[in-house]
């Protein structure tokens, strides 16, 4: 053995689940204090059966997606009512690389069609932030504009928005790791699908209220500088950008405060959207304070 070699073992498990065998070449990542060990070898498919019967659509929609999110590759579902398959097919459109193979009377057969899909980790993200930043301004403009049809049709975005953020969080489940901490990154991703659900929502309750309305303009304008500038502190952290975020974040919510003497419910609605949307963009800047450069002691 020369010098500059030492001599590990590889856990007999992880070496027959990824078919590695004695002359194999193996791919090794230096991060921090960890070896990252890679291998071009096929993990065994992950498979999951389950039965949803008495379960809501919406809870058989949610498992669905989890299951996806957390790397399964085959997925059986029984079921027992009609409305619950339909909520299912309608989330398999959602899942990236997914198709249902086989649907007999009470289950459906759903596969991963494939193990390496033409897509990336970094596209899909920034796809899914520039989606996002998307909604935010057609709320603004369709809301200004008293456009209430526009209004009512961005749910069709927060389904572009949930594909990316979906494949992403597969991703990084199926081994994945992330730059700048792991956890924190998944939490990032999960919040931003939340981003996308508070803007479909916020759509839905500003297509009910009496439209172009000065004060609730002025408040959707600073909340979308506020998600232009979580994205951009995301990809660029600077600490001009973490201030003006920070600012921009008690002045929203203060204003937000001001707002909630209205006697119109669904502008009440609107508001807390605003007011969650605006936390879900505070953490961005703030989950990503370490990435900054001079603030070393």
């Amino acid at each position: 053995m020369a010098n500059s070699t030492q001599l590990i073992s590889l856990p007999r498990k992880w070496a027959q689940q990824f078919n590695v065998r004695k002359g194999d070449e193996l791919e090794i990542e230096e991060e921090g204090n960890q070896l990252i060990i890679k291998t071009e070898g096929a993990p065994d498919t992950k498979e999951i059966a389950v039965d949803v019967s008495g379960l809501t659509p919406r809870l058989a929609d949610r498992f669905l997606a989890r299951a996806y999110q957390k790397g399964y590759d085959s997925i059986k579902i029984r079921y027992d009512k009609p409305e619950v398959a339909i909520a299912i097919r309608n989330k398999v459109n959602e899942l990236i690389g997914f198709e249902v193979l086989e649907h007999d009377k009470n289950t459906i057969y759903i596969n991963s069609i494939s193990s390496k899909l033409n897509i990336d980790f970094d596209t899909s993200l920034k796809k899914a932030f520039l989606i996002m930043i998307d909604m935010a301004k057609i709320c603004l403009d369709a809301y200004s504009r008293g456009d209430a049809k526009e209004l009512e049709t961005l749910h069709y975005r927060d389904l572009e928005l949930n594909k990316f953020c979906y494949f992403c969080l597969r991703f990084m489940n199926k081994g994945f790791r992330g730059g700048f901490g792991t956890h924190i990154l998944y939490y990032l991703i999960e919040i931003l699908e939340d981003a996308g659900d508070e803007y479909k929502a916020l759509a839905q309750h500003l297509s009910r209220t009496p439209m172009r309305k000065k004060s609730i303009i002025a408040v959707m304008q600073k909340v979308n500088v506020m998600s232009q500038l979580a994205y951009e502190f995301f990809y660029t952290p600077d600490k001009e950008k973490a201030v003006s975020a920070m600012n921009l974040y008690d002045e929203i919510r203060g204003e937000i405060r001001s707002l909630f003497s209205t006697k119109d419910i669904s502008e009440v609605a609107a508001l807390n959207c605003l007011d969650t949307i605006t936390r879900i963009m505070y953490h961005y800047p703030t989950m990503r304070l370490d990435t900054l450069k001079g603030l070393g002691g």
